[in-house]
């Protein structure tokens, strides 16, 4: 199977809540980061699979109804790149946000052993603020 296809397959089980079948294409060792403040709580470096569960959990624990879009893919070696669109509801506020995104997969032996999460956090962290808050910016 070609790398871009494990990422594909990977996005699949994402659109499925399917995080054990994601897990299963990451290294033992594998290092999960996600740009962006900590008050957001799926950002950060993780290493290895338990900490990388870590990330979903986080976004189920604080994002209803996730739609991930992926619109390009390339591929050179062993990395993947991808560009796409995230968009979710912040539980705690009930308020959408939606993010352009870009996806930094490396490879070695079949398996995920570096990802990389880039998003526009700022409007994660605006759909996360009360409605009070964000008047007052």
């Amino acid at each position: 199977m070609s790398n871009t296809a494990t990422v594909q397959e990977a996005y699949a089980a994402f659109g499925r809540g399917d995080v054990p079948a994601i897990l299963e294409k990451l290294a033992d060792d594998v290092v999960w980061e996600s740009e962006g403040p900590a008050i957001l709580g799926f950002t950060g470096v993780r290493h290895g699979k338990a900490a990388a569960k870590g990330f979903f959990d986080a976004l189920g624990a604080n994002h209803a109804d996730p739609q991930l879009t992926i619109s390009d893919y390339a591929a050179s070696g062993d990395i993947v790149m991808t560009i796409g669109r995230y968009a979710a509801t912040m539980k705690a506020t009930g308020k959408k946000f939606d993010s352009p995104i870009a996806h930094y997969w490396k490879f070695r032996d079949g398996k995920v052993v570096r990802y990389i999460g880039f998003a526009d956090t700022a409007a994660a962290v605006e759909a996360l603020q009360s409605s009070g808050a964000a008047a007052s910016r």
